[in-house]
């Protein structure tokens, strides 16, 4: 399909459907339920799993059907950390001999692997709503208990 992304009638809600264009009746609403984590991340992944569940339900916007992409971004995540790892103990550049005996000085593969983790690993934050910029564009109405108090408020009502 080519054009932009469709962007989710509950997203087109929060933001005040800036187009005007009539939202979607149809679209599936999965309920609100934290995915279970998956068993086969590794302990990196599963650590960041944990805290961005309680993260992203806080911000009222994690539901049973964002398992697979959530997955994803704690992959992502996992493979910067072990891309930044093998960068700090082999460096961000090797020496190689080419055929005519000329030393060369080429980039460490885990530098262009963590670039382009890094870009995934943006792009799924992006989908979460978990920038600056994304957040940006999103209101999410919370429930009362969940809201912070403004201490200025008792004074100017």
């Amino acid at each position: 399909m080519a054009g932009r992304r469709p962007i989710p009638s509950a997203l087109k809600l929060v933001t005040g459907n800036p187009g005007k264009r009539p939202l979607n009746k149809k679209e599936p609403k999965p309920r609100t339920k934290t995915p279970v984590c998956p068993v086969h991340l590794d302990p990196k992944g599963k650590a960041v799993w944990k805290k961005l569940c309680a993260l992203l339900k806080r911000m009222g916007v994690l539901t049973e059907a964002d398992g697979l992409a959530l997955e994803r971004l704690c992959d992502c995540y996992s493979d910067i950390l072990k891309c930044r790892e093998l960068i700090e103990r082999d460096g961000r550049t090797y020496t190689s001999i080419d055929q005519n005996s000329n030393q060369l000085i080429k980039n460490n593969p885990a530098v262009n692997q963590l670039r382009a983790a890094d870009a995934q690993f943006k792009s799924y934050l992006v989908e979460f709503g978990l920038t600056p910029a994304a957040r940006s564009k999103v209101n999410v109405d919370l429930p009362d208990g969940d809201k912070e108090k403004d201490p200025a408020a008792e004074y100017f009502g």
